[in-house]
């Protein structure tokens, strides 16, 4: 009788514990998304991008591969981007449906934005310098490293 109520014991411990590390896990993946998002914010322009390969492999595997992939939020959504170069060459851009499954990648969603996906050619370089212009010929100019540092790690 009490090697059954242990047993019942352990199954109902490891049943209620079930399930706790995937949201472990999505919170963790948000943290770690913000490690490589960066905004622009000048001249009633907000800019949000987020390099996306780190973070992101799963089904997207096929589409991420031999590729450095950007999503890019643009508010308002009525200024375009004119070009995208990611370490001054031009990166190929498309812009992103509201209900497209990249634009739910992002920790940071903004849906009165226009989004855009800007994909290059994998550089080999620890650091991606993605320009951006837009039709106002303003610049956003940022740098994002491939591997960031953890958020987690601390030097002291």
């Amino acid at each position: 009788m009490l090697k059954n109520i242990a047993i019942i014991s352990i199954a109902l411990l490891l049943a209620g514990c079930w399930g706790k590390s995937s949201l472990h896990s999505q919170a963790n993946l948000k943290n770690e998304l913000l490690a490589y998002t960066q905004k622009y914010d000048k001249a009633q322009t907000l800019l949000v991008a987020t390099y996306l390969n780190p973070i992101y492999q799963g089904e997207f595997i096929s589409e991420f591969e031999g590729s450095d992939i950007f999503i890019i939020s643009i508010y308002p959504a009525n200024k375009l981007p004119k070009s995208i170069t990611i370490n001054s060459k031009n990166a190929n851009f498309t812009k992103l449906d509201k209900d497209d499954k990249l634009t739910a990648l992002t920790s940071v969603n903004l849906p009165w934005s226009s989004h855009y996906k800007a994909d290059i050619q994998a550089q080999n370089t620890n650091i991606l310098s993605l320009d951006i212009t837009l039709d106002d010929n303003s610049t956003a100019k940022l740098q994002f490293q491939k591997i960031a540092r953890s958020l987690y790690w601390h030097t002291r």
